[in-house]
């Protein structure tokens, strides 16, 4: 068997690239982070409030609040941060 079907000799990173709600993410900053560049913190609040594309990252980071820092990185502090 290989350390993908094990998942023994898998580190934390693999796990967290296989799952699906990680990979949606990917995808969701990846379209994020250049509509948000451009805007100031006043437009981004109210982008986040908004836009779709906002919600369906906002309802991946209520289920997975680890993954705060890596939004963070990709499109700054415009989401609350859940772990305080």
């Amino acid at each position: 068997m290989d350390h993908f079907t094990t998942g023994e000799s898998a580190g934390l990173n693999m796990i967290r690239t296989e799952d699906p709600d990680h990979l949606e993410l990917t995808r969701l900053l990846k379209e994020a982070k250049p509509l948000t560049e451009p805007l100031f913190p006043d437009q981004q609040k109210k982008w986040a409030a908004e836009s779709p594309l906002a919600q369906e990252i906002s309802a991946i980071l209520l289920k997975h609040p680890e993954y705060y820092d890596e939004i963070r990185t990709h499109v700054g502090e415009i989401f609350p941060n859940p772990n305080g």
